[in-house]
C-alpha cells in the first residue's frame, strides 16, 4: 500500500477562449498582434498521490475540474504544465463508449475496444463471453452499434469496459447511466473490481456512494485543490456548502415569496397563541450552534428523542417505539413550512428518515413569534451502533426538487441503539421477515 499508483505535481490546463472565430483567425495569422483570447484555467497547481489499492473520491461542483483531471491522468488531455506518473494498466469509465466505431458491430467494437488499451486479439477473445453476459444484448451484438438504443450501447461499452481487470479505474459519474436493475449490477462489479486491490478514482455528486466506497476524498474549486481527508468529512463538507450555494442562488425568489406571504399575513387578524407553554432550551442552543446552518426564518428551539413513556433516554433497544419531538418557532410570517429529520449511522450515512409532507400532514404556516410542537412516533428497526439526528426546517420552492433551508441542524441528537443479545446481523437496518422452513428431496 506504500506505492503510489498515481503522482501528480502542479498539474495545470489552460483553454483559450475566443469571443468569435474572427479573433481565433486573426490570433493564428498574426501572432504578433494584440492577444485576441482569454485565458480558461480548468486546473491550476494541481498536487497529490493515489497509493496503489487506494479508493479516492475526487468531489466538487460542476466545472471544478474534475473530469479534466481524470481525461488528463487517462491520456485523453494534455496539460497544459506540470508532471504526472501511472504506475498500473488504467480502464476508464469516462464517456461510456469513447472510441466505438458506429459503422461497426458490436463484436468488432470489442476488439477495437481491445487494441486501443493495448489487448491483444487472442486475449480478448477469452474475454468475449464474459462481456457478452455482462451486456446481455443477445443477437444485436452482430448489428452495427449506430443500430443500438442508448441503454443496450451503454450495457455493452460498460461491459468492455470493466472487463480487462485494471490495475487502476478511473470512474467519472459512469454508473448514473442505464435501469435500476444495471445500475445495481454495475455497481456489483465495480466492488469486486475494488475487493481484487485495484487502486480506483471516482468521481460522483453522490455523497452516499462516496461515503461507502471511498476511504480519502479531494474537493476542487475552480480548478484547486480546497481541502483533502477523509471521505466522510468532505462528503459532508459538500454538502453544507452545495445548500448554503443554493440558499444563496434561490434568495431573490425568496424575497417574492415573503412580499406575498407578507400581504396576506398583514390583512389578518392576529390569531390567539393556544396550545402548551413551552420554554426554548438554552442547552440545546448552545450544543447544535456549531452544527446549524440556514437563514433564521424558523428554528428548531428544542428537541427531544423520548421512550413510549415519554423519558428522554440517549439509548434504546432495537425496534423500540420512540416519539421524536420537535419544537419550532417562526421568525417572521411564513407559508407552507416543512419540518423533517434525518437518521444518520456513525459514518453519516442517511439510513431513515421522514416529513411532514411525506406524512400527508398539512405544512406549517404562521406570523411572527408562532410556535408549534411536532411529534413522529415512530420505532427503530435499527441494529447496535451509534446513531445521530439531523433536523431539517425548510420551505419548498420547486416541489421536490429545490427548498430554502431555515433551519439545518447536524448531531441535534445523538443516540447508541444496544445490541441484541439474542442474535446478530451485519446489517444497518432490520425488518422483520416471515421465514418458512421445509424439508425437501433432491432428485438427479
Amino acid at each position: 500500500m506504500s506505492a503510489c499508483a498515481i503522482t501528480i505535481r502542479n498539474l495545470t490546463k489552460t483553454y483559450r477562449l475566443y469571443e468569435s472565430n474572427k479573433k481565433r483567425i486573426l490570433e493564428g495569422l498574426f501572432p504578433f498582434v494584440r492577444q485576441q483570447h482569454k485565458d480558461f484555467h480548468a486546473l491550476s497547481d494541481v498536487s497529490f498521490d493515489v497509493k496503489q489499492g487506494e479508493i479516492v473520491g475526487i468531489i466538487g461542483k460542476n466545472g471544478s475540474g474534475k473530469s479534466t483531471l481524470l481525461k488528463i491522468i487517462t491520456g485523453v488531455l494534455t496539460p497544459t504544465g506540470g508532471e504526472i506518473q501511472i504506475h498500473g494498466r488504467i480502464s476508464a469509465l469516462l464517456e461510456l463508449g469513447t472510441g466505438f466505431n458506429p459503422e461497426y458491430t458490436g463484436m468488432e467494437n470489442i476488439f477495437l475496444s481491445g487494441t486501443l488499451n493495448g489487448i491483444p486479439r487472442e486475449e480478448m477473445q477469452k474475454r468475449v463471453d464474459d462481456i457478452l453476459d455482462f451486456a446481455d444484448i443477445g443477437d444485436f451484438i452482430h448489428q452495427p452499434v449506430k443500430n443500438y438504443s442508448s441503454g443496450m450501447f451503454v450495457r455493452l461499452a460498460f461491459a468492455v469496459a470493466v472487463s480487462v481487470d485494471p490495475e487502476i479505474l478511473i470512474v467519472d459519474e459512469a454508473l448514473s447511466v442505464g435501469d435500476a436493475a444495471f445500475q445495481a449490477k454495475c455497481m456489483a462489479r465495480m466492488t469486486q473490481i475494488m475487493k481484487q486491490g485495484a487502486t480506483v478514482l471516482f468521481v460522483t455528486h453522490d455523497m452516499d456512494i462516496i461515503k461507502r466506497l471511498c476511504e480519502r476524498c479531494i474537493y476542487l474549486e475552480h480548478g484547486r485543490i480546497i481541502k483533502e481527508g477523509p471521505a466522510a468529512e468532505l462528503a459532508d463538507l459538500y454538502l453544507r456548502r452545495a445548500r448554503e450555494n443554493m440558499n444563496k442562488e434561490n434568495l431573490s425568489l425568496q424575497k417574492t415569496l415573503e412580499t406575498d406571504q407578507n400581504a396576506v399575513v398583514l390583512g389578518r387578524r392576529k390569531k390567539e397563541r393556544t396550545g402548551d407553554a413551552v420554554c426554548a432550551d438554552g442547552e440545546f442552543e448552545k450544543r447544535v450552534r456549531r452544527f446549524r446552518e440556514g437563514d433564521g426564518k424558523a428554528k428548531v428551539i428544542r428537541a427531544e428523542l423520548l421512550d413510549d413513556a415519554g423519558d428522554a433516554r440517549a439509548t434504546f433497544q432495537y425496534n423500540e417505539k420512540v416519539r421524536l419531538q420537535i419544537y419550532v418557532q417562526f421568525g417572521c410570517a411564513l407559508k407552507n413550512v416543512g419540518v423533517g429529520y434525518h437518521i444518520r449511522d456513525g459514518k453519516n450515512t442517511e439510513i431513515i428518515g421522514s416529513g411532514l409532507q411525506f406524512e400527508g400532514v398539512e405544512l406549517l404556516s404562521g406570523e411572527a413569534g408562532d410556535a408549534f410542537c411536532i411529534t413522529y412516533t415512530t420505532r427503530l428497526p435499527l441494529m447496535a451502533g451509534a446513531y445521530n439526528v439531523t433536523l431539517v426546517v425548510s420551505s419548498a420552492l420547486v416541489s421536490n426538487t429545490t427548498v430554502v433551508f431555515h433551519d439545518l441542524i447536524e448531531n441535534a441528537i445523538v443516540f447508541e441503539v444496544e445490541e441484541n443479545q439474542k442474535a446478530k446481523v451485519w446489517n444497518k437496518v432490520y425488518i422483520p421477515n416471515t421465514v418458512a422452513v421445509a424439508e425437501c428431496h433432491v432428485t438427479e
